[in-house]
């Protein structure tokens, strides 16, 4: 199985620029994206309950250290609403 490594996509969240990642599809065919826990403002790599709650979890893959994955259609309505949680 070949994996589609992601492709870097910079938005534009409450005036500030965002970087995350565009991974495969999950199984049922929904987009996925990966962000760096230090740009949720998050202090270590650890799953906690106010992480799972926003539809985040830990993404394991090798090449992105202490990133967390969460599917999305509307990419920047998605962040607002994540990064506004955990705040």
């Amino acid at each position: 199985m070949s994996y589609n490594i992601a492709r870097e996509i910079i938005t534009n969240v409450n005036g500030e620029d965002i970087t995350v990642h565009r991974v495969d599809n999950d199984i049922n065919g929904n987009p996925r994206f990966v962000i760096h826990f230090l740009t949720l403002g998050l202090k270590d790599y650890e799953a906690t309950r106010k992480t799972v709650e926003y539809g985040l979890s830990k993404y394991r893959a090798k090449w992105y250290g202490g990133g967390f994955v969460f599917s999305s259609y509307n990419l920047k309505d998605s962040l607002e609403w994540i990064l506004e949680g955990l705040k």
